[in-house]
């Protein structure tokens, strides 16, 4: 075979997976799960099955196990807030192992950052694991508007809010959306609801240097 033919084969190739992939991603994006724009409603809209479409060999598999496993967590989530008896199952166990095992494939989704703190802060509010999770779901999207409102409502809700850097990390998602965001001032009324009384004092007073005009809003 001539090498002309040689490179038109490998081009067509080539195509082809590219092709595959465009179609894979297109599915994968039209599916993907988010958090929701209220913490409370966490886990109300993820129903069915959260089992891996594709195997973990796949070339396209880490998108759609990225997926699967943040539905897992997010129903474990919400099951965790129903009652405490789910936070010592093996299906709690099995969300968090799952979210640990993707995030050694997939370490740049913030996502799953966010539902692995989320998912030990409602085992061990003073595990380690907590904190640093939560650090890389900022590391990773510092300025990602869909993940603020869950943040802002984590740190406020479990007194996440010993170190310094972690406090000034959430001041900076308040900011952002009092100045920016204006249609999200809902997400810090609903955190404000939800907060333990240190975290109703911190939201109060990052609110009051930022935009003190919003904190009777705030308050009810």
């Amino acid at each position: 075979m001539s090498s002309s033919g040689s490179f038109r084969i490998l081009l067509m190739a080539l195509a082809v997976t590219v092709g595959c992939y465009a179609i894979v991603s297109a599915v994968t994006a039209l599916g993907r799960t988010t958090f929701p724009a209220d913490a409370a409603e966490i886990g109300a809209r993820w129903t069915g099955d959260a089992t891996s479409v594709l195997g973990t060999r796949s070339p396209f598999g880490s998108e759609l196990e990225s997926n699967h496993s943040l539905i897992g967590a997010l129903q474990t989530i919400e099951s965790g807030q129903q009652g405490p008896t789910i936070l010592r199952s093996i299906a709690h166990t099995d969300a968090l192992s799952r979210v640990r095992r993707t995030l050694s494939t997939s370490p740049y989704n913030p996502e799953l950052w966010l539902a692995l703190a989320l998912l030990q802060v409602q085992r061990d509010p003073h595990d380690p694991v907590v904190v640093e999770a939560l650090k890389m779901a900022y590391f990773v999207a510092p300025n990602d508007a869909r993940l603020m409102p869950v943040r802002i409502d984590m740190v406020a809700h479990f007194d996440a809010l010993a170190l310094p850097d972690v406090k000034d990390l959430v001041r900076n998602d308040i900011r952002l959306i009092l100045i920016r965001r204006s249609g999200s001032r809902s997400a810090l009324v609903s955190a404000y609801r939800r907060a333990s009384k240190l975290g109703k004092a911190f939201l109060e007073d990052a609110v009051e240097s930022i935009d003190p005009s919003f904190l009777a809003t705030l308050r009810g």
